[in-house]
């Protein structure tokens, strides 16, 4: 039998160690302006696409929920733009939230096509889905509206919500 006393310190010992490798592995700081944008592959089609492959063009990456009002609102209003964004050399990257952000809504492709047709086909718009993994690192609250503007050197520039509403930062970003 071990006595109370060595157990003890036994205990908090293993606690010691295992205690950064238990929060560590599950906590996430969430990402910020001047912050390094960490790679993460999302799903285009059927096929994974890195966010490496990014790398030194400025991009939007905007996750979105297909049942959320200002997403819908951002998918009709971002398309108008498209004459900035390609004169800005801006790259929106437009990902379903993974899973949908947890609730029922249409499908990306009926977002798309209801809402931003006219981009169709547009070298400067990647559609997607985001994966877990990508979920966890860049909306780790599962906010159903979240953008990130990411400089050509991968250093996030602004991180916010609601591109209608954030319009004239995003064509500063991209002209910028």
């Amino acid at each position: 039998m071990i006595p109370a006393q060595r157990l003890g310190f036994r205990v908090l010992l293993a606690g010691a160690f295992l205690f950064p490798f238990s929060t560590a592995a599950f906590a996430h700081t969430p990402l910020r302006a001047g912050m390094h944008a960490p790679q993460a592959v999302f799903r285009s089609g059927k096929r994974p696409v890195s966010l490496a492959a990014y790398h030194g063009k400025k991009v939007m990456l905007w996750l979105f929920s297909t049942w959320c009002p200002s997403c819908r609102a951002g998918l009709k209003t971002l398309p108008h733009e498209q004459t900035r964004f390609l004169a800005g050399h801006l790259h929106l990257i437009i990902l379903e939230n993974y899973e949908n952000g947890g609730y029922p809504g249409p499908s990306l492709a009926t977002m798309r096509n209801r809402y931003a047709k006219e981009i169709r086909g547009q070298p400067n718009w990647t559609f997607g889905h985001a994966t877990r993994r990508l979920a966890a690192l860049y909306n780790p609250k599962s906010y159903p509206d979240i953008f990130y503007l990411i400089h050509r050197n991968g250093i996030i520039q602004t991180v916010s919500s609601a591109p209608t509403a954030h319009l004239d930062t995003i064509l500063d970003f991209a002209h910028g």
